[in-house]
């Protein structure tokens, strides 16, 4: 479909989205620690983090947001599908996120104007 309400994936390459930029952290199994950084890009299937501390491609990692329509931390567990230190961050899938945290992340997503500058 395409129109105005719809976002087309080639439009929006390269470009960040409005509302999509957002404070996350991240940490892997084999690290306690969290790492802060931020989206540029995110949606309900994944994200783009924009961080120094780039991963190998196939690590699992857990990801927290905090939605700005909610109190609540939503944790989600991901896999480094892409990275490159040269663009500074690497390219995130969700996988296995409970229904109502997807719910709820689409709910927020789908509030924002895709074509507001």
């Amino acid at each position: 479909m395409d129109g105005p309400r719809h976002e087309r994936r080639s439009h929006f390459r390269g470009k960040s989205r409005p509302g999509r930029i957002m404070p996350v952290r991240f940490r892997t199994a084999a690290h306690a620690v969290w790492t802060d950084a931020e989206t540029r890009n995110i949606g309900v299937g994944g994200a783009f983090i924009a961080s120094r501390a780039v991963l190998p491609l196939g690590t699992t990692l857990t990801v927290e947001i905090k939605l700005p329509t909610s109190d609540r931390a939503f944790t989600l567990p991901a896999v480094v599908r892409w990275s490159s230190a040269a663009q500074g961050g690497m390219g995130v899938q969700f996988v296995g996120v409970d229904v109502d945290v997807l719910l709820e992340m689409n709910d927020y997503f789908s509030s924002l104007s895709a074509y507001a500058e």
